[in-house]
């Protein structure tokens, strides 16, 4: 599958405040031929995290590892990942937070001393001895930052929030990647695809390949400008509506508005009643629904705003008899 993720500061769209930071600390550490400071990213899945780290190695040359929070469960596995570092080496880490405690606190440790403290031997016979480990940087994503102990968090110099993109930012992406696979959209063509993808460019440009494979199975790959309404045909057979919204997000809505009758609504009954697992619930369905205004999370859980139920009326879904049940 062809790669259209941005490689520079260039070529990378949206997120402008990071972009400028970022390409100021990237200058000066290139001055000073030093390593990059320890840096998290704060955002949901999917606007940029990874990217935006594969640049920073890119831009400065640097070898960058990646590897994730879960697998980093045992001291053993990350003193061994530790240790296979070299000076100015990226170690990135996604979902950061997903790091037990016990492994976090070795973490920032390595992060601030540049050492790794081994224990050999135990009770009063054991010694510590401490290794020294080359001048790396550690930049973590997260999407939780609050199940990070807070002394990690602490040690990352740079903290950078990504925040959703707009239709415009999105569309500039889908137009750029679409020219890669070799697709020449028209704008609102490209408007209609960044609405469905919801703020979220990892959405979006998975939208465009699928559009990709529908223009060749179709036998529309040779068309010269796909237009918008080739692309309104595209989301209704994934049955896509004007919002954006997948048959997914509306489930989410409707097991909202008919089994908890508009909320509120525990995460864990809510992932249940609408069998979509808690983890997909809150990472890929409900920002971009709290963020079209449709869902509200409160502190006795998920609620319906009159926006959402307006929503499910207005496009017809809800039931003449009010049910008890979702009607799937």
């Amino acid at each position: 599958m062809q790669n259209l993720r941005p490689t520079s500061l260039k070529e990378f769209i949206g997120q402008k405040r990071v972009v400028e930071e970022l390409s100021i600390y990237i200058k000066a550490v290139k001055q000073r031929r030093d390593a990059f400071p320890h840096t998290l990213f704060i955002g949901a899945p999917g606007l940029g995290k990874t990217t935006l780290s594969r640049i920073i190695a890119f831009e400065l040359r640097r070898n960058i590892k990646q590897t994730s929070g879960p697998v980093l469960d045992k001291p053993g596995i990350i003193a061994s990942l530790l240790t296979s570092l070299r000076d100015g080496d990226i170690l990135f880490i996604d979902e950061v937070h997903r790091i037990p405690k016990v492994c976090q606190e070795i973490l920032y440790t390595a992060m601030e001393d540049f050492a790794l403290d081994i224990v050999i031997g135990k009770g009063s016979a054991s010694k510590t001895i401490r290794l020294k480990l080359p001048k790396f940087t550690l930049i973590g994503a997260t999407n939780k930052p609050n199940l990070c102990l807070p002394p990690l968090l602490d040690r990352f110099q740079l903290v950078f929030k990504l925040d959703f993109y707009d239709e415009a930012e999105l569309a500039e992406i889908i137009e750029r990647a679409g020219k890669e696979l070799g697709l020449n959209l028209d704008r609102q063509a490209s408007l209609l695809l960044a609405k469905a993808g919801k703020g979220i460019p990892r959405q979006a440009l998975n939208l465009l390949r699928r559009l990709d494979n529908y223009l060749n199975g179709t036998n529309q790959g040779l068309k010269e400008l796909i237009t918008a309404d080739t692309v309104r045909e595209f989301l209704r057979l994934l049955d896509i509506d004007e919002w954006g919204l997948s048959p997914e997000d509306r489930r989410y809505l409707l097991t909202l508005y008919y089994h908890f009758n508009g909320g509120p609504a525990g995460l864990e009954s809510l992932a249940l009643a609408s069998q979509i697992s808690p983890s997909e619930l809150e990472t890929i369905f409900e920002p971009p629904l709290i963020r079209l205004g449709l869902v509200s999370r409160t502190r006795r859980g998920r609620v319906l705003t009159e926006l959402g139920k307006r929503y499910i009326l207005e496009q017809g879904l809800a039931l003449p008899n009010r049910q008890l049940h979702v009607p799937f």
